[in-house]
């Protein structure tokens, strides 16, 4: 047994004094991270002489093994025992990108393994001294962070616009887009699950702004249903962070008529009949699941010719008009007022007007 473990000492004790210099990279584990914090080092010389040494660093991808990034550094002097080194004591350091994003101050958001080399300067070349790998991971300040419907809101809309706020700091990213998952939260199940496990009922990827309309292309969502929705925010196609898991519903419509005169009636191809317009106002509710535009309201005859324009700001949600119809209209004739969304889609209503 002791012939054994005099064996096993004289095999590994070449390797053992080989590596004169020990490294210990002084890196935070996750969150944000300069390329000069890469250079916080503690070295640690085992042996009498004074070294002249210089350190290769390898920044690889943790997931792909992709070397991102390396650097040589300048010329440094060691004694026996420890010595802290930041990159001012290394200078000049050069640097190699094989991806151009890692020439920025910060380094791009994601996982990394970086590998130190010490070298000392001989007359034979560079000799190594000793080596040391850590990982790093580099994650946003701040994740995105919905910001409409609100949790556990009630919308106006069955085409309801979605908005968050992007992460930050808004430079660790190349190329920043989303993704939105909308899904329906059935009893019994909590909003997380029905993210993680059901079919969405809408989903779309690369969103490079940060909002996005249900469309109305698709059927419209349910009352008395509850609905999920998530923002994943990606940097390229590399998984980056998910926002919470909020829920909203949509508000039940009333199922009574309202009365012809003084409320306000829904611009949606569904009204029935024709609405009688008293005391020369038309008072009209539009629903738009877009941003924010300027539209046009078109006013025809019978016959489409166009009596008259009017230029309206439209806001998401819901939208109310106080049309005048003076002199223009007359009394027992039926008009027609039309509104145009931003998918070519024609919203309108007929209407009649009583003079008396």
């Amino acid at each position: 047994m002791l012939k054994k473990l005099i064996l096993v000492v004289s095999a590994i004790l070449p390797i053992l004094l080989q590596a004169q210099v020990t490294i210990n990279a002084q890196l935070p584990s996750t969150g944000l991270m300069q390329k000069d914090q890469l250079w916080n080092l503690i070295l640690s010389n085992s042996k009498e002489d004074i070294l002249s040494v210089n350190i290769k660093m390898n920044l690889q991808d943790a997931v792909t093994g992709q070397i991102v990034m390396s650097a040589n550094t300048g010329n440094l002097l060691i004694g026996k025992g420890i010595k802290i080194i930041t990159s001012r004591d290394i200078q000049p350091i050069t640097y190699n990108y094989n991806l151009p994003d890692f020439s920025r101050n910060y380094l791009p958001m994601g996982a990394y393994i970086a590998c130190y080399q010490v070298y000392r300067l001989s007359d034979k070349g560079d000799e190594p001294l000793g080596d040391e790998c850590i990982r790093i991971n580099i994650d946003p300040l701040s994740p995105p962070l919905l910001n409409s419907p609100a949790d556990k809101s009630e919308v106006e809309s069955p085409y309801p616009q979605f908005t968050w706020m992007p992460p930050a700091p808004f430079d660790m990213f190349s190329d920043l887009n989303y993704e939105i998952l909308v899904t329906e939260v059935f009893p019994g199940q909590s909003s997380t699950e029905a993210i993680q496990y059901n079919t969405p009922v809408y989903t779309k990827s690369n969103i490079s702004q940060t909002y996005e309309s249900y469309p109305s292309s698709y059927s419209s969502l349910d009352t008395g249903k509850i609905y999920a929705w998530q923002v994943v925010a990606r940097n390229g196609l590399n998984y980056a962070v998910k926002t919470e898991v909020w829920t909203f519903k949509l508000k039940k419509e009333k199922t009574e008529k309202e009365p012809i005169t003084g409320t306000y009636v829904l611009l949606n191809n569904e009204v029935e009949g024709t609405y009688i317009v008293k005391k020369n106002m038309l008072h009209v509710k539009f629903i738009s699941s877009s941003l924010a535009y300027e539209a046009n309201i078109i006013f025809t005859d019978e016959n489409g010719k166009i009596i008259k324009s009017v230029s309206q700001k439209l806001q998401p949600g819901d939208n109310y008009f106080d049309l005048d119809t003076g002199n223009e209209f007359h009394a027992d004739h039926v008009y027609k007022v039309t509104i145009t969304d931003l998918a070519k889609k024609q919203h309108s209503l007929r209407f009649s007007i009583n003079k008396n």
